[in-house]
């Protein structure tokens, strides 16, 4: 039996305010979606991993600043299961990268919160 179409959309709103700090180079938009301990992992350009505390992503969202207006994202939330989720997020034209970013969200007291993030770029 899946969940309620509404735990769907508030997923769905969680990762439109991920793609929207994203875009827009603000990485207060997104924070309070954060699980405050959250961390990341990825891979830049294929051979640089990276990882550690999720305010290593804010500080980047917030040096780079916004994208233009070729940059294009997608979102598609594959798993929802009562309390976890998982989505992903393709980008295009993020300062010259595209990339793969996988969001797995936890429900914590009522609210949907990204507890980790792991991603891949191209170049």
């Amino acid at each position: 039996m899946r969940d309620d179409i509404k735990e769907y959309n508030a997923v769905e709103n969680v990762a439109k305010k991920f793609v929207e700090a994203v875009k827009s180079g603000d990485s207060s938009i997104v924070k309070p979606y954060f699980y405050e301990k959250a961390c990341f992992f990825g891979q830049l350009n294929e051979k640089e991993y990276q990882s550690g505390s999720i305010q290593a992503f804010y500080d980047t969202i917030d040096k780079f600043g916004a994208v233009g207006n070729d940059y294009i994202a997608r979102i598609d939330i594959i798993a929802l299961e009562k309390t976890i989720a998982t989505v992903r997020v393709i980008e295009d034209n993020w300062h010259g990268y595209k990339f793969t970013d996988f969001l797995i969200l936890n429900k914590i007291n009522g609210e949907w919160k990204i507890v980790s993030k792991v991603y891949d770029t191209l170049c």
